[in-house]
């Protein structure tokens, strides 16, 4: 049997951490120090993106001066009203430091709605960013299905219980991408994944036919949105939306199961959605400086919750 999923309501709200599977979230596992290289990417250029709107994570591109974040976390819908203050912080070896933005670049496909897929804004500084920070490509490709580094300055916790712990420390690990936003109705340009319980079959809310359970697994919460997805070295997606899949009598709760609680907190069960950079390259590289280019950021992680339907074969 295959589970197909019908949108008829949703929450939207930000998604804001990194909520690892079991044991310590500030464990040097899971917690990122300055300079370190997780799955042989050095994170030193993902970077706190704080302003009026909240608190996001953000990554820097190749130019030195541009940061790639999510919409949402820096602009109303539409793009109609700003946020004020838009500040990117780099990780040090001690403390922060910080960078003021100049300029913020809001991809026009944005309408608020981030489920089509142009939830993307790309910031400037307004100076060059730390020589000692990393500077990241731009995937290009199709969806990967092999395992991704996931990295965010989001809250924290583990999957029992979702997200608890507050926003501030870069921490990272890994997942997968399973299917694409078309599988729901929205863009395909969404590159979706889950947080798998190996103890709780129930919990493959995608119906994945290789579910992911490694060791560092992680998911996206809070306060992530805006950040970074590796693959190969290169940033394949903008963390965006939080999900889950609610009961069909109940549009405002998640169901149990496969989410393991009724909360849309970045629990077992639920469901992420990163927007894909190669579908959106081109924009992005057209906001670049020439040698250095331009900033791009991602709002923070949306808040979803969907009714399931399901379909059985006689």
């Amino acid at each position: 049997m295959k589970r197909s999923f019908a949108l008829l309501a949703f929450l939207a709200a930000p998604a804001w951490a990194i909520v690892i599977t079991t044991g310590d979230p500030n464990s040097s596992v899971y917690t990122v120090g300055y300079q370190e290289v997780v799955g042989g990417v050095n994170l030193s250029g993902v970077v706190k993106v704080t302003s009026s709107r909240g608190a996001c994570t953000g990554s820097l591109l190749g130019d030195g001066y541009s940061i790639l974040t999510s919409a949402h976390c820096v602009t109303s819908a539409y793009g109609s009203s700003l946020a004020t203050g838009i500040t990117a912080s780099f990780k040090a070896s001690s403390g922060f430091v910080p960078i003021s933005v100049d300029l913020t670049f809001i991809d026009p496909a944005y309408t608020g709605d981030a489920t089509l897929g142009g939830d993307l804004a790309v910031l400037r500084l307004n100076g060059a960013a730390p020589s000692w920070a990393s500077r990241y490509s731009l995937f290009s490709g199709g969806m990967p299905t092999n395992p991704l580094v996931i990295a965010g300055y989001g809250l924290s916790g583990v999957g029992a219980t979702g997200a608890t712990l507050a926003y501030g420390t870069l921490r990272a690990g890994t997942n997968q991408y399973v299917t694409t936003g078309a599988e729901f109705g929205w863009s395909g340009n969404l590159l979706m994944g889950q947080f798998y319980d190996a103890s709780r079959a129930s919990s493959n809310a995608l119906n994945a036919a290789n579910t992911y359970s490694a060791s560092d697994q992680v998911m996206i919460a809070s306060g992530d949105s805006g950040g970074p997805s590796f693959y190969a070295g290169s940033i394949v997606g903008v963390h965006d939306l939080l999900v889950c899949i609610s009961p069909e009598n109940n549009d405002n709760i998640c169901a149990v199961p496969p989410s393991l609680t009724t909360s849309l907190n970045s629990s077992f069960g639920q469901i992420f959605a990163d927007v894909s950079v190669s579908a959106k390259r081109d924009w992005i590289e057209a906001q670049m400086l020439p040698e250095p280019g331009t900033f791009l950021l991602f709002a923070p992680p949306l808040v979803f919750l969907y009714r399931r339907k399901r379909h059985s074969k006689r």
